[in-house]
Formats: C-alpha cells, structure tokens, sequence
C-alpha cells in the first residue's frame, strides 16, 4: 500500500512540475543538433541536417564532411529514443489532415515539438520509478521515495526534463537508472542478463558518449569472476561486449555514413568544439567551481557522497565501490574536456548521469540519519535541498545569476537568501501599483 502511495506521489509531483515549467522549445545549436537526426531521418529520410540547421540559423556554423553531409558531432541516442514520440506526433498530423485540420507535416510544427519533449519527461518519470526501487533495496519505502525526489528535485535534472527537454540529459539520467536498476536485479548476473546489460550500455553511450564507462564496471566484475567461475566469467563477458556492440551500432552507423569512419575518437574535435587533455587539469573545477561546479551548485550531491562513503559502503560495499568509482571517472572525464563547464547550463549538467548515484547515496544516509533521529529531520534535510535548487531556478531564469561563466561565491550563495527578500519586495512593488491603478 505504502509503494502505490509512494508511486502516486511520485506521479502527482512530476505533473505539477511540467505544468508550472514545460517548455517544448528548440534553441540553442545542442538542441537543434539532437533534433535535426530525428526530423531529418524521419521526414525527410537521410542523415543530411542542413536543412534543419538552416531552419535555425546555423548552417553557416557546419561544414560539410569527408562524405558530403553536415557535420553533425552530437550523438544519436537521444533521437533514437524520441522516434516513437515523434512517430506518434507525425500520424497525428496525418489523421488531423484527414478530418481537415491543417497542422503542417514538416517535423517543426507544435505537435513534433510536444510529442517528443513529452517523451523526455516521460523517460525521466520511469528513470526515477527505477530509482526508488533501487533505493527500496538500501532504505525504508519511506525513505526510498524522499531520497529519490530529492535528487530529482534538488538537481538540474528537474530543468532539463521540463525547461530544456530537447538536451540529452533527460534521457540520460534514464539510461544510466536503467542501467544501474537491470543490473542490481540480476546480481548475480546470468549470461542474458549480461547481454542485455551490455545492450544497455551500449545505447547509453550513443545518448552521452562519456556512459562507456558505464561498462567498465560488470566488465571488471567478471575479470574478477575469472578463477572462481572461468567459462561463466568467460562467457558473460563475451555477451557484455556483443550487447555493448549492438546497442552502440546505430551511432556507429552514423559515423560511417556521415564521416567515412566506423569509430570517431573525438567527433566533437572534428568540428573544432572540443579538445581533450587526459591529465583532467578541471578535474576539482568540476567538483568546486562558482562555474557550474557539483558541490557549490548541487549540494545535495555532498551528501550523496558522504551516504555513498558512509552508510552504503558498511551495508553494501560492492555497489558502492561501484557508484563512487562511476562518480570519480565521469569527473575525471569531463574534467579533461575543454568545456567542462557545460557553457550555457544550469547547474552541472554534463554530471546528470551520476543522480541514479546520488538517489542510493541519499537513500543510505537518510536511513542511517532515521534510525538515530527519526523521520522527521531527514524530511527537513530534503526539503532545505530541494528549496535551495528551486531557488537558484528561479534566479537562473530571470537572470539573477548568469546563464554562463563563473559567478563570484558570495553573489551565488548569498544570494540565495537575499534573492526571495527582493523577490517579495518587488512582487509588493507591483500589487501596490496595480491598487493604485484601481477604481
């Protein structure tokens, strides 16, 4: 009874977010990129995106491949996983043809907007189902559910699934919760749970190409199987890396169509958007940088951290071990790119993958906390996070901090007290003018 409550909360929550922040809109050269596979695979059946970046202004910004197509560098998973979305939007438009309603069949129009950025929300909504179960194994229901809206709620996640739907993020934060999820269910692993593992992360790679570390993990579980169980270590890891193979081929696929290779290294090197030096130099800016850094930006995710280190490592130390060492090589990654900051993001955007990490993280301290103190005070804790985010939402979308770049750390903090105290004398402001204004 208490998971169906849980699971109805869960739904209730997720709707009031999307109708305070839904916005079906496509800007920025991100989305448009992450689009432009779908639409023009779809309508226009080719790998040819310069119409869809002409459509947006641009073409000018891309050149054209070895092959004769639009570089396009961004990866192909978060189209394949929109597709039935968009599939949906396209027969919808044909049937409103049918009975006279004249909604254009160009992929543009609202209806190929909504259907997919839906979608995006819809995956987030499963990924976090996903997430409470997973926490259910660590954690009271009770527990289970406020860790997990928490690090849904307190995260970038939350505007990334309503705000920004046409970025990755949404869909990868539901990768890497499936992943993680398929992966506790079949402990120990058989060898077809393996494979589809290995399909799992595979596809997760071609929504975020940094998810192949994803696979490093059941890969060294099995290395480390090798003298116990040799031919079932063996075998499990030959079907890790063919699931792995198909369910990265689309992306690879791509590549040979549109730039002459089966593997890119670096697609975002070939459209000079990006550059990697592996001795991660922004490996602590990615942690504690006014610029989007995790901690300073997200301190909801130093706590999962200490539950990560603390209580899930006494009670699970595998799964632990696993979810700090994902943690530790995805910053050490994006630490190594040239735009670790994300550029124009809220929050750490390039970090949204970790939060099936963070949801267990929270979910074992706040278990430890209730053992000691109660219900109560972890309730509180959650709720101090999740206002702290709504805040710097809120600020983030009237420009209160900015878009891009470094914000100085007493403006960023400080300013989370101060901005609802202007907040509220403007909002005064405006009632007074509007009684004045009255009869």
């Amino acid at each position: 009874m208490s998971e169906r409550r849980d699971q109805v909360a869960l739904l209730t929550l997720w709707i009031g977010v999307l109708l305070l922040l839904f916005r079906p809109h496509l800007h920025g050269m991100d989305t448009v990129a992450y689009f432009s596979w779908l639409r023009s695979a779809i309508i226009q059946g080719s790998l040819d995106v310069s119409d869809e970046f002409e459509r947006f202004g641009y073409l000018s910004e891309r050149e054209r491949s070895p092959t004769g197509y639009r570089i396009n560098e961004w990866p192909i998973g978060p189209a394949l996983l929109w597709s039935p979305f968009f599939l949906a939007a396209h027969s919808l438009v044909h049937v409103a043809h049918a009975v006279g309603i004249p909604i254009p069949a160009d992929g543009y129009s609202l209806p190929y907007r909504v259907f997919p950025a839906l979608g995006s929300a819809l995956y987030v909504l499963i990924g976090l189902e996903l997430l409470r179960r997973m926490a259910s194994r660590v954690a009271s229901s009770a527990v289970a559910f406020w860790a997990t809206i928490t690090a849904w709620l307190a995260s970038p996640l939350i505007f990334y699934m309503s705000a920004h739907p046409f970025m990755a993020h949404a869909v990868d934060f539901f990768m890497n919760a499936l992943f993680w999820w398929r992966w506790m269910k079949a402990d120990p692993p058989g060898i077809r749970s393996r494979f589809w593992l290995g399909w799992m992360g595979g596809l997760a790679t071609s929504v975020r190409y940094q998810n192949i570390t994803l696979l490093i993990w059941p890969a060294l579980e099995d290395l480390s199987a090798l003298l116990r169980q040799p031919r079932q270590a063996v075998l499990r890891g030959m079907m890790l890396g063919v699931g792995a193979w198909i369910g990265f081929l689309p992306q690879m696929i791509v590549w040979r169509v549109v730039f002459g290779d089966w593997v890119v290294v670096n697609p975002y090197g070939i459209a000079g958007a990006g550059s990697f030096d592996w001795r991660s130099p922004n490996f602590l800016n990615v942690l504690f940088s006014t610029d989007r850094g995790l901690f300073l930006w997200t301190p909801m995710a130093a706590m999962a951290v200490v539950g990560l280190l603390g209580p899930l490592r006494h009670q699970n130390r595998k799964w632990a071990w696993f979810f700090l060492a994902q943690g530790l090589v995805q910053v050490y990654m994006v630490g190594s790119w040239s735009s670790w900051s994300g550029a124009a993001a809220f929050g750490p955007r390039l970090l949204i993958g970790l939060i099936p990490a963070f949801g267990l993280g929270l979910a074992a301290l706040y278990e430890a906390g209730r053992k000691s103190w109660g219900m109560k005070p972890m309730i509180a804790l959650s709720l101090t996070a999740i206002l702290w985010n709504l805040i710097l939402l809120a600020r983030y979308g009237v420009q209160d901090v900015p878009r891009m770049g470094p914000v100085p750390l007493r403006d960023l903090w400080l300013g989370q007290f101060t901005f609802p105290v202007r907040a509220f004398e403007r909002m005064e402001v405006f009632l007074r003018a509007l009684i004045r204004q009255g009869p």
